[in-house]
C-alpha cells in the first residue's frame, strides 16, 4: 500500500531554532514524519531575519517546509500538561538548545526519557557534550574559524580581511543531516531493543567531518600542510608576518600545483567557467585542445617535486589562465564539452529557480504560503517510489496549536487556557 513517505506514522518533536535543528526536522518531514515544531511565544528567532511579513522571513521558510507549528510558553506551568502529552506521543526529539536551557524548560534527555523511555533524542551542541567547551554557544561562522575552514579557504577581501564561507551555512546544514540520521538510526535500534536513547552530534563534529580529506594524518609521513604548520608558520609568526603573507605561504603549500591547472574556476572573456578535470584522461584531452604539453599528466614516472617541475607547473597555470581569458564562457563550454571534458559555466543561484534540469527533478518547488504568496523554495532531496508526503509550505507561528493539542487529548477548556 502506498504511503505518504516511509516515516508516515512517526512523530518527531523539534525544539530547534536557526538552521541545524529545523533543517533536520524538515528532512524528516520530507520522509513523511509528523514533525511538530514547538515554538515560544515570539517564535523561532529565524522568523525575524530578512522578514517579508510578521513572523515570516525568507530564511525561515526554506528550513521549515512541511512541519507543523505549536506555540507553547514552556516557562509557564500551564504548558506542562501539554508538553508531557506531546512527549508521550512522540517517537523522537531534535533539540539544539544549550543544556542549561533545556533543563530549565524540562526538555533535556534526562527529563523526557523518564516520561517516554522509547524516545530517540538527538541533542545538537556547538562543540560536543564533553570537554571544557561542552556547554558553550556556537554558530556556523565561528566554528568555521575554530576548525580551520576559513584558513583553508584562504579567501581575503581587497582590504586584507579574512573572508568566511558565507554562500552556505554548510556546517549547520551538515549537522541537520546528522540529526535526521540520528533519529532514523535510533528508531531502527529501538526496533531491536525496545528502548530509546540519547544521540549526540555537534557543529564541531560535522565541521571536522566535512574536512576529512584535509585532517587525515599518517604517522611518520606528514603532509606538506602539516610540515608547513610545524616548520614554516612559526617563523612567519615570529617575524610578525601579516595575515595575507601567512595565507600566501599556506595556500602555496596546501593546494597542489596541479590542481591550480586542472580543478578550479577560470575567468573567461565574459564570465567564468568551472573546470573539473580530476581524471587523467580528461586532463590529457584538455591539453590536446590547448595544444600544450604537461609531463605530470602524460608521464606516470615524472617527478613533480623537482624545481624544474614546479617551474613548469607555474608556467602552465599562467598559460591556462591566459587561454581561458581570451574567449567567452559559451565558447569554452561548447568546445570542452564536445571533447567530453567536465565543465560548467559559473552561474548565480538566482538562475536555479528557473533551471530546466532543476525543475524537471522538483529540486525547486512552488508552494502556497499562508500569507497568500506563492513561494519557490528547495524541494526534497530524496524521492521515494513508494509514496511521498504532500508538499506544504512552512507554518505560521502556532498555526497548528489547537489541532495538535486536541490530538493529544486536551479538552477545549484546557486549550482555551493555553491560548490565554
Amino acid at each position: 500500500m502506498s504511503m505518504a513517505g516511509p516515516l508516515e506514522g512517526i512523530r518527531v518533536l523539534e525544539f530547534g531554532s536557526f538552521v541545524a535543528g529545523p533543517w533536520g526536522g524538515q528532512l524528516l518531514s520530507d520522509m513523511g514524519a509528523d514533525v511538530i515544531k514547538i515554538e515560544p511565544p515570539n517564535g523561532d528567532p529565524w522568523r525575524h531575519a530578512s522578514s517579508f511579513a510578521q513572523n515570516e522571513s525568507r530564511v525561515f521558510v526554506p528550513l521549515n517546509r512541511g512541519v507543523r507549528s505549536i506555540c507553547l510558553d514552556l516557562k509557564l506551568k500551564t504548558a506542562q500538561t501539554a508538553l508531557r502529552k506531546l512527549i508521550e506521543s512522540a517517537d523522537g526529539i531534535i533539540s539544539n538548545n544549550r543544556l542549561d536551557t533545556a533543563v530549565k524548560l524540562g526538555i533535556d534527555y534526562s527529563s523526557v526519557s523518564k516520561i517516554n523511555p522509547r524516545l530517540v533524542y538527538v541533542d545538537i551542541t556547538a562543540y560536543g557534550s564533553k570537554g571544557h567547551m561542552g556547554d558553550m554557544p556556537g554558530f556556523d561562522l565561528i566554528v568555521q574559524g575554530y576548525t580551520g575552514a576559513v584558513a583553508s579557504e584562504g579567501k581575503i577581501t581587497k582590504n586584507g580581511q579574512p573572508e568566511v564561507v558565507w554562500s552556505s551555512s554548510y556546517i549547520d546544514f551538515s549537522t541537520g543531516y546528522a540529526a535526521a540520521n540520528g533519529i532514523l538510526a535510533g528508531i531502527i535500534g529501538r526496533g531491536k531493543t525496545g528502548k530509546g536513547q540519547l544521540v549526540s552530534t555537534s557543529l564541531l563534529a560535522n565541521a571536522i567531518a566535512m574536512q576529512s580529506l584535509r585532517i587525515s594524518d599518517v604517522e611518520g609521513i606528514p603532509s606538506p600542510a602539516k610540515t608547513w604548520f610545524e616548520q614554516t608558520r612559526p617563523g612567519l609568526i615570529e617575524r610578525g608576518a601579516s595575515y595575507e603573507e601567512i595565507q600566501d605561504s599556506y595556500q602555496i603549500t596546501v593546494r597542489p600545483l596541479i590542481y591550480r591547472c586542472y580543478y578550479r574556476a577560470y575567468k573567461t572573456l565574459d564570465g567564468g567557467l568551472a573546470l573539473g578535470t580530476l581524471a587523467v584522461h580528461a586532463r590529457a584531452r584538455l591539453l590536446d585542445v590547448f595544444g600544450l604539453k604537461d609531463p605530470r599528466v602524460t608521464d606516470p614516472t615524472y617527478d613533480d617535486t623537482t624545481p624544474e617541475a614546479i617551474r613548469i607547473g607555474h608556467e602552465l597555470v599562467a598559460k591556462f589562465e591566459d587561454t581561458f581569458a581570451n574567449k567567452t564562457t559559451d565558447h569554452w563550454f561548447k568546445e570542452l564539452r564536445s571533447h567530453d571534458i567536465p565543465c560548467e559555466p559559473l552561474r548565480f543561484i538566482e538562475e536555479m529557480v528557473d533551471d530546466e534540469q532543476v525543475l524537471a527533478n522538483d529540486y525547486v518547488i512552488e508552494v502556497d504560503h499562508h500569507t497568500g504568496h506563492k513561494i519557490r523554495t528547495s524541494g526534497p532531496i530524496l524521492t521515494f517510489g513508494g509514496g511521498m508526503p504532500e508538499l506544504k509550505s512552512s507554518p505560521a507561528l502556532g498555526e497548528h496549536t489547537s489541532d495538535i493539542l486536541a490530538e493529544i487529548g486536551l479538552s477545549s477548556d484546557e486549550i482555551a487556557e493555553l491560548h490565554g
